[in-house]
């Protein structure tokens, strides 16, 4: 007998590798064998508990009251035994290799035999991989399988980059149910009408004997009115196939005369024949503490138990053709600081951020969405980790923050619209304090440095697809800048930092960096915006040591490798956030208080 002793728990870390591994041998003993799948003229020995376990179909099977539980060969209609194969290996082993040539078979063949581990990870795999190229084929894979994430992704990337998608060949063999369905969609993010126009004659024009007599419907859905008059005379009316098409040039015609009979600030006879909402691109802007505010913390009163609303507004949105900012329901969380601004499918997303008072903890986990179509702020699944002073950025129609935790690491999370869910995603492989992030080409770029001064940048790439960290050693990059922000614009990341007038591009393809022109001013805790193809740079800054505290909005055209004063932020505030969205201007009218510019 053994003396009286503590319990010992015992596990074995290698058991589950071993359990495994011994699976995998059972397939060399043809006796151990209990059940034999058929497919294709191919036969594959199997266990029944190893496929119950990866499988929910073959586990209703062999359980259940069928004749295939006691079978021993169970024939399988209508799959390709090469992805069985695949998929069978999976279930020995847990390893598995997904790539563009058997990403779809697998999606189908999982989605039939129900093994759920398999399909999850081939409809990630998918959504990352949908470009301008391929986005139209994606959706309707997704719709055809029974995939509404993939669906989800598919359908956001097509309403943001519906111009650039209209350029490709996949585009021109769409059907013409599905055309009718993107043109009509009406919260294509269009800068112009005439992109609707052109995309449709595109796509006649690739068929002119079969598809001209659609034309006139496809016409129908573009709003004619709203066709700057120089383009009806010079380019439609002028068009081989308005001219062949009677009803249409008529159509194009009469809205030609409406606009030559129409006076300054005038509008068009009737309504259009397909009313949507005028989307226009803005700046959205959303500003935490000001010079303005008074010291009263977080300017709440408490009036008869209720707690009163500050008077500052904290939110608009410039609109570019009228130079004007308007006022946008108020952003609920005020005086706010360290939180970071992002747009994904045309929303408003607010991550992190603190009020750094006694009633808050110095970070949070709040995740608020303004909803664009709504014209409203809800709340979100919060983040997983509480976060002020850190970077956010879209990519593949998800969103992800870096940093602004506590950790000695740099935390990163991504948040899918679809699900309302937060993951988390492996650290970037160095530590930084100071940086900013961005998506480009499919991948995110982390450019930063710790905060000492002199210390050179690092730039660090993660990709979605393999779910890997890597550092770029790329010549030129600059030296340390405080507080860098960046974007991405065709495919060159632009780069600014707080308190200097540098700015640099990087090319990910030629792994290249190098600078551009000088901005005008210095910009602090602001924002970098692309905005109809041009940079917006928001952010105050005090003139001179003692002198007063100014909040100028620089616009960079990338075409001229100019610079110019766009206008005034609203108030004057110490931190801000922004974003480019489309919205209709036409409910929002009330112009942001004149006492508070």
């Amino acid at each position: 007998m053994v003396r009286n002793v503590d319990d010992l728990d015992f596990c074995l870390s290698s058991h589950p590798q071993s359990i495994l591994d011994g699976l995998r041998s059972l397939c060399s003993h043809p006796k151990l064998f209990d059940v034999t799948l058929s497919a294709g003229g191919r036969e594959f020995p199997c266990h029944r508990s190893v496929l119950a376990l990866c499988s929910l179909y073959f586990r209703t099977m062999f359980s259940g009251n069928f004749v295939e539980s006691i079978a021993a060969r169970v024939e399988l209609h209508d799959v390709d035994p090469d992805v069985l194969a695949t998929l069978l290996d999976f279930a020995y082993t847990g390893k598995l290799t997904i790539n563009q040539g058997n990403v779809e078979g697998l999606i189908r063949t999982s989605s039939q035999l129900q093994f759920g581990a398999v399909r999850a990870v081939c409809s990630r795999y998918l959504q990352h991989q949908i470009d301008a190229t391929n986005c139209l084929g994606i959706l309707e894979f997704g719709e055809t399988h029974g995939c509404p994430e993939v669906v989800a992704k598919a359908s956001g990337f097509l309403v943001e980059n519906f111009e650039a998608v209209a350029q490709e060949e996949e585009f021109l063999l769409l059907k013409m149910e599905r055309l009718v369905s993107c043109l009509s969609e009406d919260r294509l993010q269009i800068r112009d009408e005439r992109s609707r126009v052109e995309a449709a004659l595109s796509w006649v024009r690739k068929d002119e004997a079969t598809r001209l007599p659609h034309l006139p419907e496809l016409l129908r859905l573009a709003r004619l009115s709203l066709l700057p008059r120089e383009y009806l005379t010079d380019i439609l009316l002028k068009d081989s196939l308005v001219q062949q098409c009677q009803s249409c040039r008529e159509a194009v015609e009469k809205i030609h005369r409406e606009k030559l009979e129409m006076g300054p600030g005038d509008v068009p006879h009737g309504k259009p024949h397909n009313p949507q909402p005028n989307l226009q691109e803005v700046l959205f802007v959303i500003g935490g503490r000001s010079l303005d505010d008074s010291d009263d913390e977080d300017e709440e009163e408490q009036v008869e138990g209720r707690v009163m609303r500050p008077a500052h507004r904290n939110t608009a949105f410039y609109n570019t053709k009228t130079s004007q900012w308007t006022l946008l329901p108020d952003f609920p969380d005020y005086n706010k600081w360290g939180f970071s601004v992002v747009s994904l499918n045309n929303d408003v997303y607010v991550t992190g951020g603190s009020r750094g008072s006694r009633t808050n903890t110095w970070s949070t986990t709040h995740t608020w969405k303004y909803i664009t179509r709504e014209g409203k702020w809800v709340m979100t699944a919060p983040m997983l980790r509480p976060r002020t002073n850190h970077a956010s950025a879209a990519l593949n129609g998800e969103i992800y923050v870096i940093g602004g935790t506590s950790m000695d690491f740099v935390e990163v999370e991504h948040y899918d619209p679809y699900s309302d869910s937060w993951a988390l995603t492996g650290p970037t492989l160095k530590y930084v304090t100071n940086f900013t992030a961005t998506g480009c080409l499919g991948k995110l770029y982390v450019i930063g440095s710790c905060a000492v001064k002199y210390n050179a940048l690092t730039l660090q790439c993660y990709n979605p697809v393999t779910d890997g960290w890597s550092i770029i050693a790329s010549p030129f990059i600059p030296k340390y800048l405080s507080a860098p922000r960046s974007v991405s614009v065709d495919g060159v990341i632009y780069l600014i930092g707080d308190n200097t007038k540098k700015m640099y591009t990087y090319d990910p393809e030629a792994n290249m960096w190098q600078k551009v022109q000088l901005l005008h001013t210095l910009h602090e805790n602001g924002s970098l915006v692309v905005l109809g193809g041009q940079l917006y740079v928001t952010g105050g800054h005090w003139k001179g040591m003692e002198g007063e505290y100014r909040v100028e909005m620089e616009v960079y055209n990338c075409a001229s490798n100019a610079w110019h004063v766009e206008s005034f932020l609203p108030r004057l505030w110490f931190y801000s956030g922004s974003c480019a969205i489309f919205l209709d201007p036409s409910p929002w009218t009330e112009p942001f208080p004149a006492d508070e510019t």
